[in-house]
């Protein structure tokens, strides 16, 4: 019965990590393996070298990063002949860009012994499609939209 179910029945424990003065390069190399074997693992948890949680960095996190970086004024106004060059050194500044400055510090969290309700209103309330399970200061499991989806809706059908 899904009042029973607790954030640790449906965490996934095995995210991916990346230390909080990793550079975006890093981050995108990372993301991009990850996202071929998981299409929907579209986030990473961000620690602090103790290992605590420092926050959560997205694919959209990553994107909006590019943009700003490689679709800047000084990028996009340069003649046809310097472009490529402009553009490999705005990569090169762009990839080398602490995850800490452009990582979610505000991150919803939930307890592993919280039940899916609390689960589900922490995605409600913060409007983002992920949760950090944590314990003592440090990431213990993700839970995404979708997997909260499947068991709350099979839970849901079987009444019927």
């Amino acid at each position: 019965m899904i009042l029973r179910k607790r954030a640790w029945d449906v965490m996934r424990e095995d995210f991916e990590t990346i230390r909080e003065n990793a550079t975006l390069g890093e981050v995108m190399n990372k993301m991009r393996e990850r996202l071929r074997e998981q299409p929907e693992a579209h986030l990473m948890v961000v620690v602090t070298e103790l290992g605590k949680l420092a926050g959560v960095v997205t694919a959209w996190d990553v994107l909006r990063a590019a943009e700003d970086c490689v679709l800047k004024e000084d990028v996009s106004n340069v003649d046809e002949a310097d472009w490529d060059a402009a553009f490999g050194r705005a990569c090169m500044l762009c990839c080398g860009t602490e995850v800490r400055k452009i990582m979610h510090r505000d991150t919803p969290m939930v307890k592993p012994g919280d039940p899916l309700l609390l689960v589900l209103n922490a995605l409600i309330e913060s409007k983002r499609s992920w949760v950090v399970v944590e314990e003592g200061g440090r990431a213990i499991g993700v839970i995404l939209i979708g997997d909260l989806f499947r068991e709350i809706t099979h839970e849901m059908v079987k009444v019927l």
